[in-house]
C-alpha cells in the first residue's frame, strides 16, 4: 500500500513554479484532501501547479536587500536636511534621539551609506560620526 503522493507530483512542480517566478525565501504549502477522485500523476501535477500559481497570484511580495542599520550623529540644525535627504533617497529613519547631538538610526542600502558618508555629503549633512549597528535585510 502506498502512502502519500506519487514521486515527482507535488514538490517538484511547486518548486519549478517558484524558480520560474524568480522567487527565493518563500514557503508554499498546498494541502490536498482526498475527495475520492483518482487524478493520476498528470492530474496531481496539474492540481499542485494550479494551486501554487493561484496562491502566488494573491501574494503580496516584499523585496528585500542586504543593507545596514546605522546610527548617524548630526547637529540639530541639519536634522531637517537629513529627513529631506532620507525621503528623497528612500531610506528609512527608524529612531531619533535628541542628546548633545542628534542621533538618528536609519536603515539604508550599502550604496546609500557610501553616498552619504563620502566627503561631500558628509560635510553637507554635517555627519559628525556614524556607526554601523548591524547588517540586515531591508525593504526596497
Amino acid at each position: 500500500m502506498m502512502i502519500g503522493e506519487p514521486s515527482g507530483t507535488a514538490g517538484a512542480p511547486i518548486l519549478k513554479i517558484i524558480l520560474e517566478q524568480g522567487l527565493s525565501n518563500i514557503l508554499v504549502v498546498v494541502t490536498r484532501y482526498f475527495g475520492g477522485i483518482l487524478l493520476g500523476t498528470g492530474g496531481l501535477v496539474r492540481a499542485y501547479s494550479e494551486a501554487t500559481l493561484k496562491a502566488l497570484e494573491k501574494t503580496t511580495y516584499i523585496e528585500k536587500i542586504i543593507g545596514y542599520k546605522v546610527k548617524l550623529c548630526i547637529d540639530y540644525d541639519k536634522l531637517e536636511k537629513l529627513k529631506y535627504y532620507a525621503n528623497k533617497s528612500n531610506f528609512k529613519i527608524v529612531a531619533i534621539e535628541y542628546l548633545e547631538s542628534v542621533e538618528v538610526i536609519v536603515e539604508i542600502k550599502k550604496e546609500q551609506l557610501e553616498e552619504i558618508t563620502n566627503n561631500n555629503n558628509k560635510k553637507a549633512l554635517n555627519i559628525l560620526k556614524y556607526d554601523i549597528l548591524e547588517e540586515k535585510y531591508i525593504d526596497i
